[in-house]
């Protein structure tokens, strides 16, 4: 239970970076790519993007169109 909870709470927090705005989350990237401080920080960023598209083809879809 206690993992269910926590795969539920990540879940809930990739689709609400997704569903805020695709083109604020690729600024914020660009920004920590630019930084050079923490570059494993963008590709990171960018998996769990890509995580969050594997759960929720549909939305990926409606974002898309």
């Amino acid at each position: 239970m206690r993992e269910r909870h926590a795969h539920t709470h990540s879940h809930d927090r990739l689709e609400h970076t997704h569903r805020h705005r695709h083109d604020r989350h690729h600024r914020h990237a660009h920004d920590f790519a630019y930084d050079g401080n923490e570059p494993h920080t963008h590709p990171h960023v960018h998996l769990a993007i890509t995580h969050s598209h594997a759960y929720f083809p549909g939305i990926h879809h409606r974002h898309r169109h």
